[in-house]
């Protein structure tokens, strides 16, 4: 039975906006860091940003990101800046980067590149309270504190990780750290899975007890402001460019962050 009187009363339907496409960043890729990074960077942290990588080292992760872009800010241990103890005022920073390596050093040749990372902050030796896995975690921990600190409101904190088996045992790294964050009052919005593009191996096996990780994360949190929920950035171009053709013209375009 078809209602007369509310005929009509009904408003128009609003039309959908945006475009359909498939032209996307998306949660995983085969490829190295410094390919995915920027597409973290071109979802959560605006250009012109404050952002302080604190663990910085050779900057790879910052090779395909257009310098000027950002208001980089690096760091590490080697240049006397912890990344537990920030020379930062509080609530000043707009992002945090933070990529120390992922596991730890046995002893002997084993996880080698690591432990320059033990020696400069003191972790897995005779005198420290945590070892292995769990010196990993307080390192990471920690840094997180430290970044909760920095960080101005919707500030983000982009940590790098990658989970490992310890003693024979299987230690999800990245669910540690995400249990954590939340105690700390981070919202963690994104989980980017970097899958490396050669097969890993091992110099000796007896029996695989568990798979080989040829994957690691990006775990992108935000510091909230109040109840208020994360809905993407506002701003995510760069400054107007001015191009010139034969004629010496000028036409204004406003470029991609990371086209």
């Amino acid at each position: 039975m078809v209602d007369n009187d509310n005929q009509g009363k009904q408003g128009k339907r609003k039309s959908p906006r945006g475009i359909s496409t498939n032209d996307l960043i998306f949660s995983a890729y085969v490829g190295t860091n410094d390919e995915i990074f920027p597409y973290i960077l071109s979802v959560y942290v605006e250009p012109g940003s404050k952002v302080a990588d604190v663990t910085y080292g050779k900057g790879v992760f910052w090779r395909r990101v257009p310098k000027g872009v950002y208001n980089l800010l690096p760091s590490d241990i080697e240049t006397g800046i912890d990344c537990r103890k920030l020379p930062y005022p509080k609530d000043t920073v707009d992002c945090v980067v933070f990529d120390p390596p992922y596991m730890h050093t046995p002893g002997g040749s084993a996880h080698v590149n690591h432990q320059n990372y033990e020696n400069y902050y003191k972790n897995n030796v005779i005198n420290s309270e945590k070892k292995y896995h769990e010196a990993v975690l307080d390192l990471y921990f920690s840094s997180a504190k430290e970044a909760w600190r920095v960080l101005r409101e919707e500030g983000v904190y982009i940590i790098k990780c990658q989970d490992e088996v310890c003693a024979n045992k299987q230690r999800l790294t990245h669910i540690e750290i995400i249990n954590e964050l939340y105690k700390y009052g981070f919202f963690v919005e994104d989980l980017f899975i970097v899958i490396r593009k050669g097969r890993p191996g091992v110099s000796r096996i007896i029996t695989q007890a568990h798979a080989r990780k040829n994957h690691s994360y990006f775990i992108v949190s935000i510091k909230p402001k109040g109840k208020k929920r994360w809905c993407g950035l506002k701003n995510r171009f760069q400054v107007e460019k001015i191009i010139y053709n034969k004629q010496k013209t000028s036409k204004k375009i406003v470029l991609p962050l990371f086209p």
